[in-house]
């Protein structure tokens, strides 16, 4: 028994010496960059999603260079601007671009897909835009087919949550589509011309028909901003953003300007700058109205 109790005692010894020799602290590993609760992430598994800021990770069901086809075809590090949209009701991207073009979309988070083809799509797309003004309407906006300084553009509308997508028209202009958007179903917004005076389209009837308008803004702030970003509704008004486009370099070519419309966007009048990146003084962007030079 005293044998037994004896070897006992050196294997516990033994054991607690194998203990205080092992390492007792490993580096941690980086922490991961914190992403919005909606996000993507772009590697050589795919594209994946999350809808808990980076929790949990899911496959969407495309191969990357379907995001990628058509004219314009980005860095393939990361989807074309505006070409997807992700909210907590509904995942969407714009798949295609040559030979077909369709919507991948999810309305459950990711864990079933749906695509639905955007009929006579045109040939190699360049501009790719989409959004939802509702949880059942969204829109596209395509422009493509380029031959020297001018293109075709295609405006989509679904009224059932991105299901099926129904051409409605076109703007009445062939030149460089740089930006679209809807504030409503019915309500849209079009800015043409990469070089030379830019044109201002905007629809009442969900794209079918479009006419031409102007943006009058005040002193030299008329050939600074002249691309009509964003837009959206609070109330009664309509707030539109506009920027500086790929040429602007009015403080930097980063500062845009607001405008408010209490017309549904028929007319509009500039109130104020936007400097995301602070590189204009307090003075400077508090007095905008007297600023008569560009710096």
């Amino acid at each position: 028994m005293r044998y037994i109790s004896g070897i006992c005692l050196c294997l516990l010894l033994l054991a607690g010496c194998q203990e205080e020799t092992a390492p007792v602290s490993i580096e941690p590993p980086a922490q991961a960059p914190s992403v919005p609760a909606m996000s993507y992430a772009i590697d050589q598994s795919g594209l994946q999603v999350t809808t808990n800021s980076g929790e949990d990770w899911m496959q969407v069901p495309v191969e990357v260079d379907e995001l990628f086809r058509g004219e314009y075809q980005g860095s393939k590090t990361e989807l074309i601007d505006q070409s997807y949209s992700l909210s907590e009701g509904r995942l969407a991207f714009i798949i295609g671009g040559m030979g077909h073009t369709a919507v991948l979309s999810s309305t459950d988070q990711g864990r079933t897909w749906e695509t639905a083809e955007l009929p006579d799509a045109i040939e190699g797309v360049r501009l790719r835009i989409i959004g939802f003004t509702s949880e059942q309407d969204g829109f596209v906006i395509l422009s493509g087919g380029r031959t020297m300084s001018a293109e075709g553009n295609q405006i989509y509308q679904t009224a059932d949550g991105g299901r099926t997508w129904t051409l409605t028209g076109s703007a009445p202009s062939e030149r460089i589509v740089q930006s679209g958007t809807f504030v409503s179903k019915d309500i849209g917004f079009m800015t043409f011309g990469l070089t030379g005076p830019a044109e201002y389209y905007r629809t009442t009837d969900g794209g079918a028909n479009w006419g031409a308008f102007e943006v009058e803004l005040p002193g030299i702030y008329d050939e600074i901003f002249t691309v009509m970003e964003s837009a959206e509704f609070e109330g009664d008004q309509l707030i539109m953003t506009m920027g500086q486009g790929s040429n602007g370099d009015y403080y930097g070519g980063n500062v845009k300007a607001t405008l408010v419309s209490d017309d549904n966007g028929a007319t509009f009048d500039m109130t104020g700058l936007i400097d995301p990146d602070d590189v204009m003084t307090e003075e400077e962007e508090a007095n905008w109205r007297e600023n008569d030079s560009y710096y």
